[in-house]
């Protein structure tokens, strides 16, 4: 099978990331034939050091896209996904600001999908990698549709071999084929941010394979904590609620009702009111079907 890549990063407010990822797909030994940038409305500079890039030869097409408004991880991933559907390509890569690929990244992917029915492929990736070691919560198997974390990371151990085919990944490196992309339908972009890669990969879990190859890896430039109360919960609990109206409808209620006593309880467990508050209004949001951007949760919220 032909092997054109449309890679897509999505940017915001993170330009010296932004600087390190733009280069590690530069110095790929198989270089992608597009780079598609969406700046998700940057206020540091970004725009301005993007139009500079555009005009550097490298070995690809470069494509920015510019939102007028922070639209979310999900948003910006829309937007992205959106054009590379228009160009011609046969996978769809997808990645944040803060994600490099090693130099072989995809020259490993090409090796795998030449040596497999790429028909019956879905996502093709490589281990995450933070601070020298794999992370597993970047691939992860079903556990149970019956509890709200209904996601097992995938054991450390697996990583030692060839591959393995997990049932959930993160936007961190991963390939689409584009023709299952476009039966399955794009990322939903009213997620805004959390869920919006699982709740895809989910679907196109459906029409093909899930294939992660760990000989070839992403470096993951984190350095924020995502355990404390924020903006972003909301957006985790809402997200995870209308995940389960969608995907497990028969398992939906109980895990609501399950939800719904815990969050009654949480002051109990050390949780604020303002945290209790916070999650009712994401299960109702999440099963009224209330997506986008939330006119109290906004981000840089903080109780």
């Amino acid at each position: 099978m032909n092997f054109q890549v449309c890679a897509v990063v999505v940017t915001y407010n993170r330009l010296e990331k932004l600087k390190k990822t733009l280069a590690s797909y530069a110095v790929q030994t198989l270089p992608p034939k597009y780079l598609v940038v969406v700046n998700n409305a940057s206020t540091d500079g970004t725009a301005a050091f993007l139009e500079e890039w555009k005009g550097k030869e490298e070995p690809f097409q470069k494509i920015i896209i510019t939102s007028e408004e922070n639209l979310g991880g999900s948003g910006g991933f829309y937007l992205g996904q959106k054009k590379a559907m228009d160009l011609e390509a046969d996978w769809v890569m997808l990645a944040d600001d803060d994600a490099y690929p090693e130099p072989d990244y995809l020259e490993g992917m090409k090796r795998y999908i030449d040596t497999h029915d790429a028909a019956e492929l879905s996502i093709v990736c490589g281990k995450v990698m933070e601070r020298g070691t794999p992370v597993n919560i970047h691939r992860a198997y079903l556990k149970s549709k019956w509890v709200r974390n209904f996601q097992e990371f995938i054991p450390q151990s697996f990583y030692e071999r060839d591959s393995f085919e997990p049932d959930f990944v993160s936007y961190v490196g991963i390939l689409i084929h584009k023709q299952k992309l476009k039966e399955a339908g794009l990322v939903n972009k009213d997620y805004f941010i959390w869920y919006d890669d699982t709740e895809h990969s989910h679907r196109l879990k459906k029409l093909g394979k899930i294939i992660c190859v760990p000989s070839y890896s992403m470096l993951h430039d984190v350095d924020e904590v995502n355990g404390t109360l924020s903006w972003k919960t909301f957006y985790g609990f809402r997200n995870n609620v209308n995940f389960f109206k969608k995907h497990f409808p028969l398992q939906c209620p109980f895990v609501i009702v399950t939800l719904v006593i815990k969050t009654l309880l949480s002051p109990l467990h050390g949780r604020t009111l303002t945290e209790m508050q916070m999650r009712f209004v994401a299960i109702k949001d999440g099963l009224l079907g209330k997506l986008g951007k939330n006119s109290c949760y906004k981000p840089g919220w903080k109780p």
